[in-house]
């Protein structure tokens, strides 16, 4: 298969950041909605530097009162807040927002990211109007540019 730089990259970022998105996808087309209730807010040492705080929050799951803690985005005692959980395993869930649901995801897919960025951008590694042929012996060869040969589209 013959693709430009472009396309390479598009590809090899999608078989990249795949992995990352697909659990979070998967975790939230399973899930559940429920309205929880936060109850306090904690603190504890955690990995951060100093200390970190987190929301304790409070939703019914059936006829259970299911308890677990929410990330801490500016969060009141009482504050009612959206939730989603497995119906499966209640105590892994998670504030349904953006940062609460997302934010971790993020963060591990922007190593990978980033590397596929200065990859790109590397003139060295394919240079800027090369082809690439993936599928042959090696399985991943440059051809350098060739005005002679310029791939036509349909």
């Amino acid at each position: 298969m013959l693709l430009t730089k472009n396309e390479f990259f598009a590809l090899l970022l999608a078989l990249v950041l795949l992995p990352f998105l697909a659990y979070n996808i998967i975790w939230l087309a399973g899930s559940a909605k429920a309205k929880g209730r936060v109850v306090g807010i904690g603190q504890h040492m955690g990995m951060n530097i100093g200390k970190s705080t987190y929301a304790l929050v409070s939703f019914r799951a059936g006829a259970d009162t299911v308890w677990f803690q929410g990330l801490d985005q500016g969060y009141e005692t009482g504050d009612v807040v959206p939730v989603r959980y497995r119906k499966a395993d209640p105590q892994k869930a998670q504030v349904a927002t953006f940062l609460s649901l997302w934010g971790e995801t993020l963060a591990w897919s922007a190593i990978p990211l980033m590397v596929v960025v200065v990859l790109y951008f590397s003139q060295d590694i394919v240079p800027k109007r090369a082809m690439v042929l993936v599928g042959r012996k090696p399985f991943i060869r440059v051809i350098p540019f060739n005005p002679k040969y310029v791939r036509q589209r349909p």
